[in-house]
């Protein structure tokens, strides 16, 4: 069985060393827009659960122990009011609940796992549409080149647009996510904040290098306003809004940003194509989970596909597709709604909101069954 694989990101070589791991085909090409050799410049933080980690693992993906940052403990609480939620690893009898790593470290010990496993990549090679043909589908490249694949994973954030049966259903959410890295004068070693301010949620990541990644939603305009800011302005903003817990926070990098937009794709298979990671959702970063949902995608669309070697695209192969897709609804769900409960439901709205927020944050904090529940949720499954 032919498989073509759109988008040689973290999901589509995760997709392509999982399918093959799990036998179901060993001609797997992976389709990558960039040019070969184009060196990853980012100083994206990328934060993943427990599972996830053990996912690369067993895929033979190796992060130097010295590029990962554990996360053993999120304290979760509002600035100007009372409530404290801890999630700590060991309420869960877990070493830790994940790890950040730099998104370089991520993406080069997944090309030497793809390149060990023998894996083709195709670089520089542009889609330009995906279409049907019989049980088969047709991947039209921008230089002309037709490829023909029995099973067709778009893995790609544009992905969904190259074929019309794929819907996308898109909310801009009006803001924008300010990223700095900053170090801390009381660091804690394995420490992650969420903190709810009255202009957005932010975020802050441990990093391999003892520094953390800032992270924080503000509205457009006044996002503008902090990414224009000196250093020592936009921590005077940043200590005033962070808390005491790292004690003062020195920015450390110039501020970047990117838009914070909701994404759904409807329907995710559609007879020999099937899109997973952020070619079938975008969420919101408030709860870093966008990347452990590909991830998930990627694992569960090669166990539901295990065992169909050479069988073709058949009726068979569609019924897989589509109980792979009624698989991962829920999934995607619950981590969109609890990215969104962060991002926008504890929203600041003044005094008369800050009692019931700050109940609600002590009861599950009070409540062990429903936090270790939570915790399985997003570190282990």
């Amino acid at each position: 069985m032919k498989i073509l694989i759109v988008g040689g990101g973290p999901v589509g070589l995760a997709a392509a060393l999982a399918l093959k791991q799990e036998g179901v085909s060993d001609d797997i090409t992976v389709l990558e827009a960039a040019p070969h050799g184009q060196t990853v410049f980012s100083d994206r933080n990328i934060a993943l659960s427990a599972s996830s980690w053990r996912f690369l693992a067993r895929l033979g993906v190796a992060v130097a122990a010295d590029a990962r940052a554990p996360i053993r403990r999120v304290e979760v609480t509002q600035r100007g009011a009372f409530g404290l939620l801890t999630l700590d690893a060991g309420d869960i009898g877990a070493a830790e609940l994940g790890a950040a790593s730099p998104y370089p470290a991520v993406k080069a010990a997944l090309d030497a796992a793809v390149r060990a496993a023998a894996l083709p990549v195709s670089y520089g090679a542009r889609v330009a549409s995906v279409a049907h043909e019989g049980a088969h589908a047709v991947v039209a490249l921008t230089g002309g080149e037709r490829l023909r694949a029995d099973l067709v994973v778009l893995a790609d954030g544009a992905g969904s647009d190259f074929l019309p049966d794929f819907k996308r259903f898109e909310r801009d959410s009006g803001q924008m996510a300010v990223l700095a890295r900053v170090s801390a004068s009381a660091p804690v070693a394995g420490l992650a904040i969420e903190r709810f301010t009255p202009a957005g949620t932010l975020a802050l990541v441990p990093r391999a290098d003892g520094q953390w990644t800032l992270i924080w939603a503000r509205s457009k305009v006044d996002g503008e306003r902090l990414l224009a800011l000196d250093g020592a302005s936009l921590a005077q903003e940043i200590n005033a809004a962070a808390g005491r817990a790292l004690g003062t926070l020195t920015v450390q990098s110039k501020a970047s940003s990117y838009p914070l937009v909701w994404r759904i794709v409807e329907p995710r298979a559609s007879g020999a194509v099937v899109a997973i990671g952020n070619a079938a959702q975008g969420l919101h970063p408030a709860a870093a989970q966008g990347l452990n949902l590909g991830l998930a995608d990627a694992r569960d669309l090669a166990r539901e596909l295990a065992g169909s070697a050479g069988a073709g695209i058949t009726s068979d192969r569609g019924a897989r597709l589509a109980r792979y897709a009624r698989s991962r609804g829920v999934d995607r769900v619950l981590r969109m709604g609890f990215s969104g409960l962060l991002a926008y439901g504890f929203d600041r709205g003044g005094w008369l909101l800050d009692a019931p927020r700050g109940l609600g944050l002590m009861a599950l904090q009070l409540a062990p069954p429903l936090k270790r529940e939570l915790l399985r949720r997003l570190a282990l499954t």
